[in-house]
């Protein structure tokens, strides 16, 4: 699912919503297009983590998000330090905060948190978790594919997508 953002509003031109699975080759993709990796974060919300992929170009400014759900039962996503080498310490940092796993990672040891830290601990409630929907702009959704959403339509007290 592509969406068409406002770059004024967001700072994004698109956004692209993938499954965990087809990641890899979408940074692949990026690298091939002369995009840089920005950063890698997560966000705790109801439907699960939304992981989010920043991408730019030096010579235009053009700004792409790739962004993944995963279920809080299985936080796993496929690693793309070996694309990618800036992703390394980023997929480490969601691993520390979010006890993400981000499968193939050479070296997912604790970023910043203590080794000893419990795994999750500073994850959210489920009372403090807010929906997907409230908190990014999904902006004009220009590309489906049949039966893909990025959030849980079955939440009928969630508001439309802008």
């Amino acid at each position: 699912m592509v969406s068409k953002c406002s770059f004024e509003k967001t700072g994004l031109n698109f956004n692209v919503f993938l499954s965990p699975e087809d990641i890899p080759a979408a940074a692949k993709e990026m690298l091939k297009k002369e995009y840089y990796i920005e950063d890698v974060d997560a966000v705790d919300v109801v439907e699960g983590f939304l992981i989010t992929y920043h991408y730019a170009r030096f010579e235009s400014a053009e700004r792409v998000a790739h962004r993944v759900m995963v279920t809080h039962a299985e936080p796993v996503v496929p690693s793309i330090s070996d694309i990618y080498q800036g992703a390394d310490w980023h997929e480490r940092e969601c691993a520390d905060f979010h006890a993400i796993k981000f499968s193939g990672h050479p070296n997912l040891l604790p970023l910043l948190l203590d080794p000893e830290t419990p795994q999750g601990v500073l994850l959210k409630t489920d009372k403090s978790r807010k929906p997907l929907r409230d908190l990014i702009d999904f902006g004009e959704f220009v590309f489906t594919t049949d039966g893909f959403m990025p959030f849980d339509e079955a939440q009928a007290d969630l508001k439309e997508p802008k």
